[in-house]
């Protein structure tokens, strides 16, 4: 007898064995598979970019350029000339612009022996397909509103003040660094701006602990902030949505990054996974992304130069748009309205240019708040709808869902919410200005040279790599530039605690 013939008998033998037990059993492997249809748990939230009004260009440029009028209303001169005498000429300022044109988009790669393991449960080419435009969509919802390919401006020196209490410090030197990130590095971890330092003695103690702020950076979304003991080598501490952070021990070693406190924060820094934030004092870090288009935000704080490209805060002509740091502080109610939003939004927007915005734009954390200080007073009118059931069926919780702008005579403006904008900002867009002959269709616009399309690559053949081949290799991409015609009807809010 063969050995293969043994070994078949041998099989045979143990499956006849198997079956002569007595009964049987789930062990017994007497069942098939319920196998059920594949299911997606992608959430793709993109309301920015469902709004934005998407554009295609007469003509190719790598830039899309827009001439603009700018407001010099209180440069006129005087209208009273007098009897007999000429009157004074019109101030006229005319100030080009340019968004300059780049590419976004994902690859996907399906392999043939994939293809044909899936038959007759899912075609793996098409859940590839779907789930790569899903991310683009995603990806620019997040680069609308936070692309900057210009740094932010340098992180000044912290102010460090001692405490006694709350930490393990001891009498030891503490060396703290700051450094910020964009809307964009937020989630992409693509770097910080150029970072400063403090340091601090202790005396005594063993409890102590150091708060530490820094002066606000227009346009900063995040702050990553460093422990020294030398200050020289420098370990990430932590990250915040405000400019102050509160530092309890002297660490030796890198901590996490704060996913809990900050879900969307990336833990992808720099391209390399699980990485952490890091420190330079020399120059920009990363802030600013040479590959970004400038998004939505890098509008309204960026200073634009004389050819009309935005440019780092600080650097340049400054930007028109109304800005606001509270510097960690919260929201405060008055009157039944937000007073932060009424003053530092409405009221600026309304003196500056005499129109209220379209959307207040906020992460969920300021519409939550909003929500508990305007329905948690005894102020605020409460109403309890019931059914049928009467009070043993009452429904809780509420929103608040529009603010009053006062200053504008009474507008009200809707309150947004935008999963692509971190914690800590309010923002107030404007989508309509009332200026005479502003010939503005689309305040805020994405422009595409090529919109969102797919490019099928050849087939290709690597050998000895996973994934080599065959295979079938595509990318979905756009070639787009961001437009803001009009920042000086908007504004923003930052660093709200």
């Amino acid at each position: 007898m063969s050995t293969a013939v043994e070994e078949i008998s041998e099989a045979t033998l143990e499956e006849i064995i198997k079956a002569q037990t007595a009964g049987i059993y789930e062990s017994t492997g007497v069942w098939s598979y319920d196998l059920s249809g594949l299911v997606s748990q992608v959430p793709v939230v993109t309301p920015f970019r469902d709004i934005v009004a998407r554009e295609t260009p007469k003509d190719g440029n790598p830039f899309a350029v827009w001439r603009s009028i700018m407001n010099v209303n209180s440069a006129q001169p005087d209208p009273s000339m007098g009897i007999d005498m000429a009157a004074n000429e019109v101030q006229i300022s005319e100030q080009d612009f340019q968004a300059k044109y780049m590419p976004t988009g994902y690859a996907g790669l399906v392999t043939q022996d994939a293809y044909d393991f899936g038959k007759g449960y899912a075609d793996p080419y098409a859940v590839s397909t779907f789930q790569t435009l899903n991310q683009c969509l995603i990806g620019d919802d997040r680069k609308q509103l936070g692309a900057q390919s210009f740094p932010l401006a340098a992180a000044a020196t912290p102010t460090l003040t001692q405490h006694a209490t709350g930490g393990t410090i001891g009498a030891v030197q503490v060396y703290v660094g700051v450094a910020a990130r964009t809307g964009s590095g937020y989630f992409y971890g693509s770097g910080n701006s150029q970072g400063s330092s403090n340091n601090t003695t202790f005396g005594s103690g063993s409890t102590n602990s150091i708060t530490a702020t820094v002066t606000a950076i227009r346009g900063a979304f995040c702050y990553d902030w460093f422990v020294s003991s030398n200050g020289t080598t420098w370990f990430y501490y932590t990250s915040t949505s405000v400019n102050a952070v509160t530092v309890t021990s002297v660490i030796t070693q890198n901590q996490a990054v704060p996913t809990s406190t900050l879900p969307d924060i990336s833990t992808n820094w720099k391209g390399v996974l699980g990485a952490v934030p890091t420190y330079l004092s020399t120059g920009d870090n990363g802030s600013g992304n040479g590959k970004d288009y400038d998004g939505f935000v890098a509008t309204l704080t960026g200073d634009y130069t004389p050819n009309g490209q935005w440019a780092q805060s600080g650097t340049a002509t400054p930007n028109p748009s109304v800005w606001k740091s509270l510097d960690g502080a919260a929201l405060t109610l008055s009157g039944g309205s937000i007073a932060e939003i009424e003053t530092y939004l409405f009221l600026a927007l309304w003196n500056q240019v005499k129109c209220s915005p379209t959307a207040l734009m906020m992460h969920a954390n300021q519409a939550q708040e909003i929500a508990n200080l305007v329905l948690g007073t005894n102020s605020a009118t409460t109403f309890l709808n019931t059914d049928s059931s009467g009070r043993i069926n009452v429904t809780a919780g509420g929103r608040v869902g529009k603010i009053i702008n006062t200053p504008a005579g009474g507008k009200e403006v809707p309150i947004e919410v935008h999963v692509s904008l971190p914690p800590g900002t309010i923002m107030a867009r404007t989508d309509r200005v009332p200026f005479p002959q502003a010939q503005i269709t689309n305040v805020i616009a994405q422009r595409c040279l090529r919109d969102t399309v797919q490019f099928e690559y050849a087939v290709a053949r690597i050998p000895g790599v996973v994934g080599g081949g065959p295979r079938k290799e595509y990318e979905i991409r756009s070639n787009s530039a961001f437009v803001n015609r009009a920042p000086v009807a908007m504004g923003m809010i930052q660093n709200i605690a």
